[in-house]
């Protein structure tokens, strides 16, 4: 079954989780999750999203997200290229840092705003590496104490909801978060048991948006979102993509873009062949070599999958305010 379109409202906040590819370990030491930090710093400044809460664990992340007019998946796309580029860089590895499709649900921010900054911090005590959520170095709670700063970081709009006095609100806070220490796993921010996995609030926010993405006509990425996938995936540009000769790469980046816009855009080859700057015909014979190939290269299966879900994270469904 087709995986939904990621839904897209300017404003909305989202509890998103990120993992280690193969639940293998993202970071190996201070100095990674350092990095870490400033790409988020980055991110926060590039896309003008806020980060509510995070925390970062030895092999995942979660993070609460509120988006402006640019979707998640922008967002997230630029934090794994960049983390991962610097990730294989300094511990000399290559391929994949991260799981394929990070976890992401939308969360009604009247109800559970709070309830997800808590259930964030609290993630090393359910994991049991520390006892309170204070004791945890890697994650927003230092900053809503007060002992760590952290200028991408919004902790005000939180500690407002306790009180205008600073230092009263963080008391607040500490006892909110101290109240469900024994809390276990929620099933509903993880997308679990809910009537849609990408939502999260009582029937009538859930049944507001669904109304409103129902409404909505099916989207597929365009020819454009093609061609920017593939350069993204081979790491190459437009004046390479189009320009005469038949390197290996080059042309099977083409093949690629070719099978791509046939399969799950809602283009057709004549618009790629006046991006590419190729004949119609060559574009097919170019998506025959590529659709004989992926019966014994494994490699080229591999970016067809990868190709895939970029694809799928830009194919939002937006909802307006």
């Amino acid at each position: 079954m087709a995986r939904k379109p990621r839904i897209h409202t300017p404003g909305a906040i989202y509890h998103v989780i990120v993992r280690g590819n193969a639940r293998q370990d993202i970071f190996s030491d201070d100095k990674d999750r350092y990095r870490f930090y400033e790409i988020l710093q980055k991110s926060c400044e590039r896309f003008q999203h806020r980060i509510h809460a995070f925390c970062l664990m030895t092999n995942h992340v979660h993070l609460e997200i509120q988006v402006s007019d640019i979707p998640l998946s922008r967002i997230m796309q630029n934090v794994s290229l960049r983390y991962t580029q610097w990730f294989n860089w300094r511990h000399k590895k290559s391929g994949h840092v991260f799981q394929g499709r990070y976890k992401a649900v939308m969360v009604d921010a009247d109800a559970y705003l709070l309830e997800l900054a808590s259930y964030i911090h609290l993630n090393p005590v359910r994991a049991r590496i520390a006892g309170q959520p204070e004791n945890y170095r890697w994650s927003s709670h230092q900053a809503y104490l007060g002992k760590e700063s952290l200028p991408w970081l919004e902790t005000d709009f939180i500690l407002s909801q306790f009180s205008t006095n600073v230092t009263d609100a963080r008391i607040k806070f500490v006892v909110f978060v101290g109240e469900r220490l024994a809390e276990g796993r929620r099933e509903e921010f993880h997308g679990e048991k809910n009537i849609d996995s990408r939502i999260f609030g009582d029937d009538h926010f859930v049944d507001g948006v669904l109304a409103e993405v129902e409404s909505l006509p099916e989207q597929k990425p365009d020819v454009n979102a093609v061609v920017g996938a593939v350069k993204r995936l081979y790491d190459i540009r437009d004046d390479r993509l189009s320009a005469q000769g038949r390197d290996r790469v080059t042309s099977e980046a083409r093949g690629l873009a070719a099978w791509a816009t046939l399969e799950l855009s809602s283009g057709k080859l004549t618009e790629l062949a006046r991006h590419v700057g190729r004949d119609p015909s060559t574009l097919t014979c170019a998506l025959r070599r590529i659709e004989k190939l992926r019966e014994k290269d494994p490699l080229l299966v591999d970016k067809m999958e990868r190709l895939r879900r970029d694809l799928l994270e830009s194919s939002y469904q937006v909802l307006t305010p």
